[in-house]
């Protein structure tokens, strides 16, 4: 598998950084290629403790750091990009690096929507730039509503690299629980569809003029 991080005339230490950060993520797991397309590589994963396979999208996109945190600390903006989400919404600020949002996933029925509360925080380290963000879900937040499914686990990592010519690479992986008894065969066959259709998504919301020229006190491009 290509390294999705690319380093161009960096001081030694970042590279020595990055192989030990790739080595991390892929060392225990198996990932098997379902689509490659427009840039995006989608991969799944059967992790030992789950009946879900585990899902990773390996992609570059034409944006910045800055672009991207603009987009995903706005929760509100979700339904314009992750697929099939109908609403989406802050609960609290915890701080310009951390959130909590509320999201709901529409399914067919007889299916129940899903929802979730998301625990959102962003980290960069101070000599690569890589950013990592992780988005788990958090319980006694907001309360059951009736008539949808509460996610019982959904835990989620980015880890995005700053690219020359303003580019990121991005590596994102998500293990999820839907809860609800929906079987796993019926997730698992169409598990590559909703990843490359959201990053597709993604990429084209990461163009619009409203998130450029906007700057976080965490992190530098």
């Amino acid at each position: 598998m290509t390294n999705f991080l690319k380093f161009h005339s960096k001081p030694y230490i970042s590279i020595l950084f990055t192989c030990f950060l790739c080595y991390s993520l892929e060392a225990q797991t198996e990932w098997n290629l379902k689509k490659d397309k427009e840039g995006i590589a989608v991969y799944t994963a059967k992790l030992e403790d789950s009946k879900f396979k585990s899902i990773r999208v390996v992609c570059e996109f034409h944006a910045s750091l800055s672009q991207l945190v603009a987009v995903l600390m706005q929760p509100s903006l979700q339904p314009e990009w992750v697929l099939a989400t109908k609403e989406a919404n802050l609960v609290k600020q915890i701080s310009s690096a951390r959130i909590y949002y509320y999201a709901e996933a529409a399914l067919p029925w007889p299916m129940n929507n899903r929802d979730m509360v998301i625990d959102l925080s962003m980290s960069q380290h101070p000599i690569t730039k890589l950013l990592t963000i992780r988005a788990n879900t958090i319980d006694n937040i907001l309360p059951i509503k009736e008539g949808k499914q509460r996610v019982p686990l959904s835990q989620a990592i980015w880890l995005v690299q700053p690219l020359p010519d303003n580019k990121i690479s991005i590596d994102y992986q998500i293990k999820i629980d839907p809860g609800g008894g929906i079987p796993p065969w019926m997730v698992n066959l169409f598990i590559g569809k909703a990843p490359f259709e959201s990053f597709k998504n993604l990429s084209k919301l990461l163009s619009d003029k409203r998130f450029k020229g906007q700057h976080f006190d965490f992190l530098k491009d």
